[in-house]
């Protein structure tokens, strides 16, 4: 039978607490992936529910005049990128601005009209991706921008839950 030596000390070498320091390009990548996400998931579902005049709408968080748009129609999907002109007091994107989204195949934006671009690809994460650069081109947000999603489904499915709140009240 072996005895145990009770009094050994370890040897092991004291742990030190190593705090993480997140890297601001990393952290605006994640976002960035999360926000990806986001935007294929709501066009998924946009696509394939293909309900004839359906759309997504994805805004700028605290900016709602600046968005990017889908909708269906007719089996084609259109997109549109606010162009601010027509709010009042609204000015239109600079130069440099409408290029890039020319470059991006949208046209348009004056006074009266959007951006816009017809037959769009109808694949989740091309669009997810085009919404990205829209948004880059038109508004030139920080890289940690977020967004807010609005969709006809999501409009009903609110609507239909404050009816029953005040049915209930």
């Amino acid at each position: 039978m072996r005895s145990a030596n009770t009094s050994a000390k370890s040897r092991t070498t004291p742990r030190r607490r190593q705090t993480t320091v997140a890297n601001v390009a990393e952290e605006a990548g994640v976002k960035r992936e999360i926000r990806l996400a986001l935007f294929e998931k709501a066009l998924d579902r946009l696509l394939s529910e293909r309900e004839n005049h359906d759309f997504v709408s994805f805004e700028l968080r605290g900016s709602p005049d600046s968005y990017v748009q889908y909708m269906l129609h007719d089996g084609a999907l259109l997109g549109e990128v606010g162009s601010k002109g027509w709010i009042p007091g609204g000015e239109l994107l600079d130069k440099e601005r409408v290029t890039a989204l020319g470059c991006l195949g949208f046209e348009g934006g004056d006074h009266k009209v959007n951006y816009a671009r017809d037959h769009l690809p109808q694949d989740p994460r091309r669009l997810a991706c085009l919404s990205e650069l829209l948004f880059g081109a038109a508004y030139r947000p920080p890289t940690d921008f977020e967004v807010t999603v609005l969709a006809r489904s999501l409009i009903e499915t609110e609507a239909a839950r404050r009816r029953m709140r005040q049915c209930d009240a």
